[in-house]
């Protein structure tokens, strides 16, 4: 039932608002209040000391809430490169939409639509107003209507006096602004809307603010009172995360004068007259660099301060503090590049640019007239010439990913010949047992590229739900095919697959089947029409497949396909199968785990008839069902039951794994689904082995973590990649190196200079040719071998320098501990190092394919530590470089790409912190080469 809204429109009402929120801390008033701003719509009852079991029941319910809620933040990693002049173009509304994309984070789509509601009404988001609608909001503030899953009740919000924290309930909640990660309005917050059963009578009044703590995503609903508070307050919101992102931006620009002046004009006086007094003192400026997280230690900053403090009176004047960031900026890395290339010249000419990106650069596929496009774009405007500000303005903004891959963007070849994008269990946020689903983590995956998501469908009261099985909450199966929909194709135009789980009755396949038909309807792609192969992304283009097991048997009498199951669980003499009840993906796991049948909604309600349930009452699908979960243990009947409408909506058919020589196994639709342990043994066998690589050559084969990762922990996909699987799922909550490396590997760049997520990666050619025999795919690798040993890849990494590192929050570190350092992690196959790590400079071996640099003591802003290595690859097929910037034992912040995607020559890569969220403004510099050994030798 959907709450009426109770608007304070006059002043009577928002007095009485004013009155409750005073009187908060009493309890009688508190508990009067609770009952009625009921979200649930239910009667308030008399207060009773006696505590009943639904009580009991409710408060564990809200306790399970409040502690998922801390779940919700994960990745975003994948934010377009540079994120600073895609993200401030589109809030002052420069933005050609034409000719720019955004990116697969959150911001494309949000701040999109913000751009697009300011258009249709008018309204510009970055107005001179702003200001003086932000000293209302902290004078007088605003009230709005604050919207929980239990709950919504008006709170008094207000700014602080810094601007920097947005209050509400009296002060005890607030919200960071520097914190926020996203705005949505209109139809991008349609989802939290209906979640919550609020009409669409809101939806222009309806904003959700998505903001971080402690490395959590949460989320702030809120309806205003009208358009006009709306508006007031979007403004507000979006001015004030502008004018800060605007600020810090000019940390990162190389104008240290323009850098000085916004911070002077900031911290201390835009007066002229002011320029020349001696204001700002050490403890200021410590503030200062804190305030906009430069983080140096205060040795380093006195260090500077003292240099820079001409007059010697302890304080420093604007041209003073001019000279403090210059010194604090200086680039030295750069400047002795810098006298390499011009020598005696105080500017570079355009040979000499030109020469510098044939040469260093190895941008060999540019004219001349690119190279004269760049430089006219990057010389100095009032001199016109190309000085040291414009070879580091060029260095800043030049793309640090390839798109010259070979075939990197041909997506015309069949589905089985690519490596796609893949998620397990994609509903989780967090470990295999006891988690809450959500559909977030649909949005998450999908805005970073994940082309297989997977769906577990469960019996429940209100039908069919999406959950893991026993002890676990669930979420309506229709929310999440709505949010798919909605974020299908959002950061790619190539086909979604869908893994579908089924686990229920046989009236809830049938609504499970009507509501994908009718969610999706035209985008599904039921057929395979050519018999001899797939077909390819391209012809398939923002089109749906569903897959789902297709049994070998057929009861045309009951109209539904069957499978006579013998539940068992390898080492154990229980008739639990483990592999049902906290797994999924589990068609064909030939070591004892095996697909049961699930229960029907009857037998889940008279199994909780008795004692048991007295004074419990059904509990919603988005919340935890555990008396309903726990009873399938004690009722799996030990077959499984599909429809005949699942198999109709489904292109792609998961096929029970027996061996590779049977009929189903030689369908062109079908796929197998293997955990990583049964691959692995498989693997142990020459035969075996040759056998998946001669099978994924043709048909299509799924992977998955197996069972024992109950924490949600990845494998290494690599051996698995170099077997042809095209699935390998990972579990993408968790941005282990498993994770980091699957990333990288779908990380490509599209023609724009930007990462792009297409989700389909076209396998090496060794992977894509179609052999008849099992001899002759171990004949291919003998050549293959004597080619890569006969013209070994040897590979130069150079890491010059860090800029704006993050700092961690530790109770135990003392900032003059700071000492940032990278370790250089080479990652391949053991086949293909040819020669370990070698030629050390400014760094240690840790192992044949790890270094680590030394430490740049107290620095944070832009350390150097010119660590130089060496490494020799046979190949490159498979081949990922990770830096960690680390201090001590911490990790700073991380860095995983494929180093074919790598450009090479100096280049600035953006960094991610562990738990894979991009750092807008933190880059490393460094330098790389593939040296071709065969030219040395000759």
């Amino acid at each position: 039932m959907e709450l009426r809204k109770a608007s304070p429109k006059n002043s009577e009402q928002k007095q009485k608002v004013v009155n409750n929120i005073n009187n908060e801390n009493t309890t009688n008033n508190f508990r009067k209040r609770s009952s009625k701003t009921n979200s649930l719509g239910k009667s308030s009852r008399a207060e009773s000391p006696i505590v009943t079991s639904k009580q009991i029941s409710t408060t564990s319910t809200n306790y399970r809430i409040v502690r998922n809620l801390k779940l919700l933040l994960r990745k975003t990693a994948g934010l377009v490169y540079p994120v600073q002049e895609t993200q401030q173009a589109l809030l002052s509304g420069s933005m050609d939409f034409a000719t720019t994309t955004v990116g697969p984070a959150t911001f494309q789509p949000s701040l999109h639509d913000l751009l697009k509601y300011a258009n249709l009404h008018n309204h510009s988001l970055i107005s001179d107003y702003v200001s003086e609608m932000c000293y209302k909001l902290q004078s007088e503030g605003l009230f709005l209507e604050k919207v929980t899953r239990n709950k919504r009740r008006w709170y008094l919000f207000k700014l602080d006096n810094d601007m920097t924290t947005l209050k509400w309930k009296q002060g005890n909640k607030s919200l960071d602004l520097d914190t926020i990660r996203d705005v949505r309005i209109g139809q991008m917050a349609s989802n939290y809307r209906e979640e919550y059963g609020v009409s669409d009578d809101y939806s222009d009044l309806w904003l959700t603010i998505i903001y971080s703590v402690s490395n959590k995503l949460k989320a702030l609903h809120v309806i205003a009172e009208d358009k006009d508070k709306f508006d007031s307050f979007l403004k507000v919101i979006c001015g004030i995360v502008s004018k800060r992102r605007k600020l810090m931006e000019s940390i990162s620009i190389p104008d240290s004068d323009k850098f000085a002046r916004i911070h002077w004009d900031t911290t201390v006086s835009e007066r002229e007259e002011d320029l020349s007094n001696d204001t700002l003192t050490f403890l200021e400026v410590s503030k200062l660099c804190k305030r906009f997280h430069i983080y140096c230690s205060k040795d380093h900053l006195w260090k500077i301060f003292n240099i820079a403090d001409v007059n010697n009176n302890q304080l420093l004047n604007f041209k003073e503090f001019q000279h403090f960031v210059q010194l604090l900026r200086e680039r030295t890395e750069v400047s002795h590049m810098w006298k390499k290339i011009v020598k005696n010249h105080t500017s570079m000419t355009f040979k000499m640019f030109s020469d510098f990106l044939e040469q260093v650069q190895n941008d060999t596929k540019f004219t001349e007239n690119d190279y004269d496009l760049f430089f006219k774009k990057y010389r100095n405007l009032k001199s016109g010439l190309f000085d040291e500000e414009s070879f580091l303005q060029y260095l800043r903004n030049v793309p640090f990913m390839t798109d010259e891959v070979e075939n990197a963007f041909d997506y015309s070849q069949p589905l089985n010949h690519y490596f796609i994008a893949s998620s397990h269990n994609t509903y989780l946020l967090g470990k295999q047992i006891a988690e809450t689903p959500s559909v977030e983590a649909y949005i998450q995956v999908l805005q970073q590229g994940c082309r297989s998501v997977e769906i577990d469908i469960w019996d429940d009261e209100s039908g069919p739900v999406v959950c893991h099985g026993v002890l676990t909450a669930a979420i309506p199966l229709g929310a999440v095919l709505k949010v798919i929909r909605k974020y299908a194709f959002i950061s790619s135009p190539f086909p979604l697959i869908i893994s579908l789980e089924i686990h229920c009755d046989r009236n809830n396949q049938m609504i499970t089947s009507e509501k994908i038909v009718e969610e999706f309807g035209d985008l599904l792609y039921t057929t395979v029409t050519d018999e001899k192969s797939l077909p390819s992304p391209l012809e398939l283009r923002h089109k749906i497949i569903v897959k789902s097991k297709k049994p070998k048997h057929f009861d045309s009498e009951t109209d539904m396909f069957t499978t006579d199951m013998v539940v068992k669980t390898e080492g154990s003499s229980s008739n639990i199968d483990y592999s049902s009840t906290f797994g999924s993906s589990h068609y064909d796991d030939s070591e004892g785990y095996t697909s049961t049948g699930s229960t029907t909604t009857k037998s889940r309600k008279s199994s909780l008839s008795g004692t048991m349930t007295k004074g419990i009452q059904p509990l919603s699908p988005s919340e935890p069902t555990n008396f309903n979960r726990i009873k399938r243990i004690g009722t799996m009947t030990g077959r499984v039951t599909v429809i005949r409408d699942i198999i109709n909506i489904s292109a792609i058919y998961g096929v029970k794994y027996r061996n590779f020589s049977l009929p189903e196994s030689k369908t062109v639709a079908h796929c197998f689904s293997l955990n990583e342990k049964k691959v692995n043994s498989m693997c142990k066998d020459t035969t075996l082995q040759l056998s998946l690589d001669k099978h994924n050559r043709r048909y299509l084969m799924r992977l998955y973590p197996h069972i024992f990762r109950y924490k949600s922990t990845n494998f290494d996909p690599i051996p698995f990649w170099k077997l042809g699987i095209q699935m390998v799922a990972t579990n993408w909550q968790t941005n282990d190196l498993g994770q980091q490396i699957n990333l990288a590997m779908f990380q490509l760049t599209n023609q724009k200079n930007e990462i792009a997520h297409s989700g389909y990666v076209l396998k090496p050619k060794s992977l894509r040719q179609c052999i008849g025999k099992m001899d002759d795919i171990a004949e291919l690798y003998k050549k293959i071998e004597i080619e890569n040993i006969s013209n070994p890849k040897e590979i130069k990494l150079k890491i010059l320098s860090g800029q704006l590192l993050p700092k961690i929050q530790s109770t135990t570190m003392n900032d003059n501990d700071f000492a940032p350092y990278v370790v250089m992690r080479f990652i391949s196959d053991e086949g293909s190092i040819l020669k370990p790590v070698h030629y050390l400079n400014n760094c240690t071996k840790v192992s044949d394919t790890e270094v680590r640099s030394v430490a740049c003591l107290g620095n944070g802003f832009n350390p150097v530590w010119n660590a130089e290595t060496y490494i020799t690859l046979k190949s490159t097929d498979f081949s990922f470089i990770q830096l960690l910037v680390k201090t001590g034992e911490n990790i700073l912040a991380i860095c995983t790409i494929k180093f074919d995607y790598l450009k090479q020559g100096y280049r600035h890569l953006p960094l991610y912190s562990a738990e894979g969220e991009r750092y807008i403004f933190s880059t490393l510099f460094i330098y790389s080469e593939t040296i071709d050994t065969t030219k040395h030798k000759e």
